[in-house]
């Protein structure tokens, strides 16, 4: 009999990374969603095609033995979960708050009906929002009793974790066209806090433990997800379609090369578990991956919701702060910022509520607001942001 895995989420992430990763490690895969005509695609054709996509060319594969419940259905979400051997969210921070309600009724019944030895089960979310797992289990708090909690967290563990997966929003040409088809990059991270489990957790391929997850975060989000969204804002000013067509604008690499290298000092300083040469062997991959052709990673796809990346402890803002704190100028990382506040595209409303506040405030008010920069230490990297707006404006 197979193992069962729950994946809150069947968008791109959930089918794409998550259920080929646990379809691969012998379990069957129940995806929980708010599309009906999603989750009636999945229960009817129990299959979709994963198509990877690397500097070499397109594979394909086929994820088999799943099956689909609607948010929404509570008892069989429940019973879904009293069954489970793990559970995954890819949902996105601003729907963990739903996820939190469902989980924590599923598993109180859960510790009701197995015995304690048996109640224990791995839950992790997926998400790249800071201290991901550990947000999710304090929303879960907010809907149970102390008392209930205290068994919730006894009983189950609860590890934060990294997931690093380019997946984006378009199939290859003279790809599979199968409507639950996905795109994924052949390049996958996905670690887990050993620290946390309570006990073991079923084996899933690929993954990795280890005890330092937050230097393995940092690493990820001021690296990885920094550079990222960087790329994405300086494509869309240049008028790009897809990342690898900005990787090949001369400045723009150019640009990305120095917000790195701020990046490397910052990050090796932070953790001296990440050495110098292995901090640049990751941001030698980073830049591989953005180079991908095949891909077709879709520059509004990726500097999408420019507020939320451009938090006070998101991917933009915090390692150039880290990075003045340690006594060095973000200058780099403090132009990437700029353009991601000059990023206005129609079709996000978060672009148009920045350039709208642009407008009216300015950009350093627009640019305290948003990122949450208060003291006068804070304020001097939003001078920086603001010389270097005026500049580009000129």
């Amino acid at each position: 009999m197979k193992m069962k895995a729950v994946v809150f989420g069947a968008g791109n992430i959930g089918r794409g990374f998550l259920g080929s990763l646990l379809f691969k490690s012998g379990f069957s895969v129940i995806f929980v969603d708010t599309d009906k005509q999603k989750i009636g695609l999945i229960n009817q054709h129990g299959e979709y095609p994963v198509i990877a996509v690397s500097n070499k060319g397109i594979t394909e594969e086929l994820v088999e033995n799943i099956s689909g419940i609607e948010f929404s259905d509570s008892d069989n979400l429940n019973r879904a979960i009293v069954d489970a051997e793990v559970i995954l969210t890819a949902v996105g921070k601003n729907a963990l708050p739903a996820v939190a309600m469902s989980l924590a009724k599923g598993l109180t019944e859960r510790i009701k009906r197995r015995p304690n030895s048996d109640a224990h089960i791995v839950v992790v979310a997926c998400e790249n929002v800071n201290d991901n797992t550990e947000y999710l289990r304090s929303l879960m708090s907010k809907c149970l009793s102390e008392e209930d909690m205290n068994k919730v967290n006894n009983s189950i563990s609860f590890p934060k974790c990294v997931v690093d997966r380019i997946v984006p929003n378009t199939l290859p040409s003279g790809a599979n066209q199968d409507p639950l088809a996905v795109a994924v990059e052949e390049y996958f991270q996905f670690v887990i806090d050993k620290k946390a489990l309570k006990a073991s957790m079923p084996i899933i391929k690929g993954v990795e433990f280890h005890t330092d997850l937050t230097a393995i975060l940092e690493q990820k989000l001021f690296t990885l997800n920094m550079a990222h969204a960087i790329v994405g804002y300086y494509g869309y000013l240049k008028r790009c379609k897809f990342i690898h067509e900005a990787m090949d604008d001369r400045n723009v690499y150019n640009l990305l090369i120095g917000a790195l290298k701020e990046v490397e000092l910052t990050i090796t300083t932070r953790h001296s578990s990440i050495r110098s040469e292995s901090q640049e062997l990751y941001a030698q991959k980073v830049i591989s991956r953005f180079q991908n052709p095949y891909l077709k990673d879709e520059i509004v796809r990726v500097a999408r919701q420019p507020k939320r990346k451009l938090g006070k402890e998101d991917r933009l803002v915090k390692p150039a702060l880290l990075t003045w704190e340690q006594g060095r100028i973000p200058a780099y990382i403090a132009t990437g910022i700029t353009a991601a506040l000059s990023y206005d595209y129609s079709g996000d409303s978060q672009a148009c509520e920045i350039a709208h506040d642009v407008g009216i405030k300015g950009i350093e008010l627009t640019m305290e607001e948003i990122s949450g920069l208060k003291t006068e230490r804070e304020k001097e990297i939003v001078q920086m942001v603001k010389s270097n707006y005026i500049f580009r404006i000129l």
